[in-house]
């Protein structure tokens, strides 16, 4: 009889060819797997198309830069599903709404294989953009599903094995923002008045080149931290906005440095929303702080301004160390240690002053009396030492190997701890430190295929300066696919895995780590 290798393919993530109690999943060879085409019948409300391919953009000003992108367009839907940041114009940015299916042609014109993930959407196997299913250049890959994630701040990026760090450095990243029923009725500022701010730090030579790391395995295990905070892709950003409320969209696309952010006229960041999309109810804090992948959706009303005054974003930079460079880098002059990396001009006509809703969502409640192992979590001991970055004294293996203690259960609920405490005492005291000993970093976790719900934070010691400031930024509530765990810190969340079965990855998110192999694969079976 024959087989229809695409859904041969998509199998693979219905749970149906899965061989339980053996250590690795024997379903099919990854490299035997076919680029995915479109599927008769699949009839899409949005189809795009979407390519990887050199170009151009002009991040500093009065020069041209070489870089790579993703450029497309709209085969069907509206024209607003897929449009380009204000800023360079290079950043795309996939706009749609719960329950839409969606077709999107990739095409790899790159010199070197890529693939997509879908950073926070709940996704089928094949569809998820696991490095197995990375293309050849010249070659295509059509995904094909129906967004069933709430409303959101989402990203997507490329996620080939040892070539993420610079794929996404080159250039390839873009925004996924989902909006649904439950977000319209909170009455939030529309599509013309929201802020998407995506923050990258780039070098760049006297050319305007982009500089990226060496080839020295001990550049990688520090993460890639730039002389320029871009945002939107340009340096300075600048941008108009009316006297009014406005929803900001923070993300933090940056390959391994933290940032410490606050407004310039020290009014609080008030978060309606962070990872997993719109919070319960509104929270203030005075500033936040974002590991890389996480976002935080941010409520700004600028009617109490005059026109022409000017209200700027101010971050510090840590690198993964916790070393705050913001000092060396370049840029706008040093507020009060921190560096304007978007101003925001306040334009004329009369201001309408709008509060922020008193009720925005209710999100699904994740309940730690459900988890099978409430009283045992799954560790994930986290370390970096020797030249290996590893999750629990491991570095990611074969495309398809899933370790027998990696292995969870479609409807379970589980809490998970990542322990980056093991190398205390032994860290590297700066980036200059020598690579005899173990290193004490930061380490964004991420889980993909979920949204969790952040349980507790301890420490094995006391939190130093450092530590206690970029803890009072933390965006631990509501519902997250990034979670930053300090040196010495252990971090529990909890989270369900409801939606597909198949092989996903959990792994840093700093992205040179994660291409050493700071990354696992985990296997949700039926």
């Amino acid at each position: 009889m024959a087989i229809d290798r695409r859904k041969f393919v998509l199998g693979l993530g219905s749970g149906g060819l899965l061989l339980a109690g053996s250590r690795h999943l024997l379903a099919a060879d990854h490299r035997m797997l076919l680029p995915a085409t479109a599927t008769p019948g699949f009839d899409p409300d949005i189809e795009l198309e979407l390519v990887a391919e050199p170009g151009v953009a002009e991040m500093l000003q009065g020069q041209r830069t070489s870089i790579w992108r993703y450029s497309g367009s709209v085969l069907k839907g509206n024209d607003s599903s897929l449009t380009w940041l204000d800023g360079s114009g290079y950043l795309p940015v996939i706009r749609v709404h719960r329950g839409q299916k969606l077709r999107i042609h990739f095409t790899n014109n790159l010199p070197e294989a890529s693939i997509v993930h879908w950073h926070g959407l709940h996704m089928p196997q094949p569809m998820d953009g696991h490095p197995m299913y990375a293309i050849d250049p010249g070659s295509s890959f059509v995904y094909e599903f129906t967004v069933d994630t709430r409303a959101g701040t989402y990203w997507f990026h490329p996620h080939p094995h040892q070539r993420t760090g610079f794929q996404v450095y080159q250039g390839l990243a873009g925004l996924f923002l989902v909006h649904d029923d439950e977000e319209d009725a909170a009455h939030l500022p529309p599509v013309e008045r929201e802020l998407p701010l995506v923050l990258q730090d780039r070098s760049f030579d006297a050319q305007g080149q982009l500089v990226y790391l060496g080839g020295m395995r001990h550049d990688y295990m520090m993460g890639f931290s730039g002389q320029r905070v871009l945002v939107n892709g340009v340096a300075d950003y600048q941008r108009e906005v009316a006297r009014t409320a406005h929803r900001v969209r923070l993300f933090n696309g940056s390959n391994a440095t933290l940032y410490h952010l606050r407004w310039s006229d020290n009014r609080p960041l008030v978060v309606i929303g962070t990872d997993g999309g719109l919070l319960e109810h509104s929270i203030s804090r005075n500033t936040l702080t974002l590991g890389v992948g996480e976002r935080a959706d941010v409520w700004v009303d600028f009617s109490d301004r005059e026109p022409g005054a000017s209200v700027s974003l101010l971050a510090e930079s840590y690198s993964p160390s916790l070393v705050n460079f913001t000092a060396q880098q370049r840029g706008a002059p040093l507020q009060d240690d921190a560096r304007a990396v978007a101003t925001f001009t306040i334009s004329s006509g009369a201001a309408t002053p709008v509060e922020a809703p008193q009720m925005l969502s209710r999100f699904p409640a994740l309940v730690l009396e459900e988890a099978v192992n409430g009283n045992n979590p799954r560790s994930i001991r986290i370390s970096m030492g020797m030249g290996s970055a590893m999750l629990n004294n491991r570095t990611f293996g074969a495309m398809d190997e899933v370790a027998d203690d990696d292995r969870v259960r479609l409807g379970t609920t589980e809490v998970w701890e990542f322990a980056n405490d093991a190398s205390m005492g032994m860290g590297m005291g700066g980036r200059g430190g020598g690579m005899g000993g173990m290193m004490s970093m930061a380490h964004p976790m991420h889980v993909h295929n979920v949204q969790f719900r952040v349980l507790s934070r301890t420490r094995n010691d006391r939190a130093d300066s450092t530590q206690q400031r970029l803890s009072e930024g933390f965006t631990d509530f509501g519902l997250k696919d990034v979670v930053l765990v300090l040196p010495g810190e252990r971090v529990r969340v909890l989270m369900s895995f409801q939606t597909h079965t198949g092989i996903y990855l959990y792994h840093c998110h700093i992205l040179e780590h994660e291409d050493l192999g700071m990354m696992r694969n985990f296997l949700i079976e039926a």
